[in-house]
Order: C-alpha cells, then structure tokens, then sequence
C-alpha cells in the first residue's frame, strides 16, 4: 500500500541476520542503515543488550533495529526520532517495507516504530519477564537492576489499573480503560464483522468501538486516518491485531495508545478469549503490509527459519565488521 524507494537491503546485512537467527544465542541485536547514497540498506552494527544498543542511538539519525530474543524470529523497529531531517523520515518509510520482505515476513514476528531511545527499554521490559525468569544470565547486571525495579513499578501500577471482569468466565486483565461493547462481546461482533476498530474516548476513560465492518480481503482493509486506533482483523479463522498511530497524531493521543496497547491486547485475551496470530504495529495505515494478514493458516503455522532459507544466501562465513 505504500511507495517504495527502490532501496535494497545489501547482501551482508542479510548474510548476517541470518546466521543470527540460525545460532544458538537467544538474544542478538543487528542494526542498519540507509547507505549515504541512498542505494541500499546496509549493516551498522550488532550489540549483546539494549543497554549496548541505547549508548550508540541518536536522537538525529534514524535505523533499522532487528531485535532475537529467546526465539527464532525477530522483532523489526523502525527508528525514526523526531529530529532527524523530513527526507530522511521519507525513505524510511519508504523502505521497510521492502527490506521486511527481503529478509522475510516468516522470520519478523512484530514490527514496531520507536522515535526515542528509552522506548526500546521499555520493549525489553515486556519480552524480558519470561526470559528473566528462565534464565537470568541473559542480563548485564545493571539490565537486571533496571529489570527488577521496573518490574517493581509495573506491578505497583497494576494494582491501580481498573480490573476488567468477563460477563462469561470472571477472568481479569489490567487496563486503564473500562472497554465499552454497548452490551455485546467482542467475540460477538467479530462474527458479524471481520474488522473491528478500536478507539480511546478520554473524555469518559473507555476504549470504544468507533466502527466495524466486513471485508471480503486485505486490500479492502481500511484504517483510520486522523487518530491512532486499535484495529482486530479476521482472515477466515486467523486474527490479527493491528496499533497504527498516524503521524499528525498528538503527543497526548501517542502516549496514551503506546502504554494501554498491551493492556488492550491482554483483554481481548484472556477476557474476550481471542488469541492472535500476529500483532503488528505501524505509523500510516498506508505502511501496512498486506502480505502479513495472510489467511492459511498452514502458513503462520509452518513459519520458522528453515522454510525460508530461499530467502537468503548461505553465509560463508561470519563477516561481522563495524561501521561507525
């Protein structure tokens, strides 16, 4: 859906993501950029820990951030911080897209867009508490300090939230926000409708159904434009949940989307009981990806590395050189 600048990812980016998600280290960070002749994208750097990855970030220059962590897929970010120059922002924009594909949509679990260093602490927070509680020598020892007072403050802002009962089954989830359904379930309407979007009332404090309707396929998908949403897409039996926050959307608008989006996505969880097969994050709706909303379910099923090896040459060996 959106235009593409032409830009490719060069071979050794894609020699080494993919002897990372090969290896047996459960967490690995592998960074690139935009060449300066805005050719192609090319291999920055590779860190150990966010800690590592936070001291080399920018508040200027933007990158593409490809996060492994305790599993075989990666979690691809788009660091865009405000400041760079609009040009910039463009052919970011403008190439993900293209580099998502070339590496492979099997090996990207999330896609994610970050304008500020401290947003990828806040990333390794969440994807941190199954990993920490697995094995804990994972973690520099100052990530473990951090971890632990975090988690500290996580809970203790639990404990606040509203908790949120299902008319059906009594379980709890944690949200800022009453969810309001105008006395329907979720499930319920998600079985007239295919798409469900969501929206933040902060005049009342309730997450609202702003519209819904059905779509015969993706490219008929249409989010919304003028405010960040919350949008449930169903592809025959496979659900996707899609957080896009335009970039005309305010600062207050970004900031309370951003920190309800997990609490949202565990309600429809564990409330409304539905699960989801892929959980994407853009800026524009028309960043989306369509080839991510697939419906055959063989397919998300079947996605790890081995079945996309076509995807990229064999490394002959590891070529691991800096550039700074």
């Amino acid at each position: 859906m959106s235009n593409q600048s032409g830009i490719v990812a060069e071979q050794e980016l894609l020699n080494i993501l993919s002897q990372s998600i090969e290896s047996q280290e459960s967490f690995v960070i592998v960074t690139s950029e935009i060449s300066n002749d805005s050719t192609v994208v090319e291999f920055k750097n590779e860190f150990d820990s966010i800690e590592e990855l936070q001291k080399h970030l920018t508040t200027k220059y933007p990158l593409y951030v490809f996060v492994k962590n305790g599993n075989s897929f990666y979690d691809f970010i788009s660091y865009v911080p405000d400041q760079c120059p609009v040009r910039a922002k463009m052919l970011y924009a403008s190439t993900k897209n293209t580099l998502v594909r070339q590496v492979g949509t099997n090996n990207i679990r999330k896609q994610l867009m970050y304008s500020e260093p401290e947003e990828f602490g806040k990333h390794f927070e969440e994807e941190a508490v199954g990993m920490y509680e697995k094995n804990s020598s994972l973690l520099t020892d100052s990530e473990r300090a951090v971890f632990e007072i975090e988690e500290q403050q996580r809970l203790m802002k639990k404990s606040r939230g509203h908790k949120l009962v299902s008319q059906t089954n009594g379980v709890t989830a944690t949200l800022t926000f009453n969810v309001e359904t105008h006395g329907a379930s979720i499930g319920d309407v998600l079985e007239e409708s295919n798409v469900i979007i969501f929206g933040i009332d902060l005049a009342n404090e309730e997450v609202d159904i702003i519209k819904h309707s059905h779509v015969s396929s993706p490219k008929e998908l249409e989010l919304e434009v003028s405010q960040p949403s919350y949008t449930i897409y169903r592809n025959r039996s496979l659900n996707y949940f899609i957080y896009s926050c335009p970039s005309g959307s305010k600062v207050k608008e970004r900031m309370v989307y951003a920190s309800n989006r997990s609490g949202f996505i565990k309600y429809l969880q564990e409330v409304e009981g539905i699960t989801f097969v892929k959980i994407i994050e853009i800026g524009d709706p028309d960043e989306l990806e369509l080839s991510l909303l697939t419906n055959n379910k063989d397919e998300i099923e079947s996605e790890n590395p081995t079945t996309t090896r076509s995807k990229f040459d064999r490394p002959k060996g590891p070529s691991r050189k800096k550039r700074i």
